[in-house]
């Protein structure tokens, strides 16, 4: 029985220092560099892992990027000299950008310029269901220690994925933990696009402005990501894409620049440059990221500067030339509906 049991004790403590050791090599909650075998990192748990990330050099950042995925691919390393931390995740709703934010402020976090994603989503008056909080964050603490996490078969299922290169995204992040889109992702077919009738609310503009509460001594760029043109047809065809461009627009009164992306150009009419028309390549996505560094271009458009019923015209023009093929402001082709 005593062999037995040794035989026992020394193969559970084998499988568990091997469960820890893999975890520790792959690293799939960012406590350290991230995935040193294959310099390949997957968003499966992006709400603890950029958290993480955070907390390895909380003085470090004077610039935070927050939004949804579609914010997870401005990359950092585009907006230097500043140093920006890119704290955006899958799903990410604005009620989770302002629980983040008091953390990283409890934290340390004085950011000098925060970027942040305003999805239109975000205007729904359902969005409030969407808030997935992790405990930690509420109670203001930190992330359970790296050896609890990485004794869990969670994590082991996770770097198991991770090593085979198995993932639901066409995209992981790289070395410097900067989304890289893989250029199998796909291209999108909007044919039988379809988008259900929706509530927006302009006043919820005023949830993006307690964010300036957390960090008032930031300077706030909120923008919103590219969006197919089949998509704002949609939004026209259903009746919601006055009350969007209302609810944009009223973002002017809170944020210190605000972007559009989404505006029909020879960009969002292209499926080549989207897998599934919200999410973009990495050349768009870079294209995006300098934009908002200040980098002078046609792609995007500072809703600030406009008056709410210029902006609506904008809208009204491109998606009318769209329609008819014809050019755009931006002096480029646009496809057709029925065209490739």
């Amino acid at each position: 029985m005593d062999r037995y049991l040794r035989h026992w004790a020394v193969a559970t403590a084998t499988l568990v220092l091997g469960v820890l050791a893999l975890n520790l090599l792959v690293d799939p909650l960012w406590y350290g560099r991230g995935n040193r075998l294959t310099g390949r990192n997957y968003e499966f748990n992006e709400r603890v892992s950029k958290a993480n990330l955070f907390l390895q050099s909380p003085a470090r950042y004077d610039c935070l990027i927050l939004g949804s995925s579609t914010s997870t691919i401005v990359r950092p390393s585009l907006l230097a000299p500043r140093q920006c931390l890119n704290l955006a995740f899958s799903a990410g709703v604005v009620g989770e950008f302002l629980a983040y934010a008091r953390w990283l402020r409890a934290h340390g976090a004085r950011p000098t310029l925060v970027i942040v994603g305003t999805d239109f989503v975000n205007f729904d008056p359902r969005v409030e269901a969407l808030v997935d909080v992790p405990d930690f964050v509420a109670r203001g603490e930190e992330p359970p220690p790296r050896w609890k996490n990485y004794l869990s078969l969670d994590a082991l299922l996770w770097s198991v994925l991770a090593m085979t290169d198995q993932s639901p995204y066409p995209k992981h992040y790289d070395e410097r933990f900067e989304v890289v889109v893989h250029a199998d992702a796909g291209t999108f077919e909007p044919e039988g696009l379809r988008l259900a009738p929706r509530t927006l609310e302009p006043e919820r503009a005023a949830r993006f402005g307690e964010l300036r509460d957390v960090f008032p001594e930031a300077r706030f760029v909120g923008w919103m990501p590219p969006l197919s043109v089949w998509h704002v047809a949609e939004l026209e065809r259903t009746g919601v894409l006055p009350d969007y461009l209302r609810s944009l627009h009223a973002l002017s009164t809170v944020l210190d620049e605000v972007y559009d992306f989404a505006v029909p150009s020879d960009v969002t009419s292209l499926r080549e440059n989207t897998y599934d028309g919200r999410h973009y390549g990495n050349e768009v996505n870079a294209r995006v990221t300098r934009r908002l560094a200040g980098a002078a271009d046609t792609f995007g458009v500072r809703v600030d500067t406009l008056s709410l019923e210029s902006y609506q015209a904008l809208y009204a023009e491109s998606l009318r030339s769209f329609r008819k093929g014809a050019p755009t402001s931006n002096s480029a082709p646009l496809r057709s509906e029925t065209g490739p």
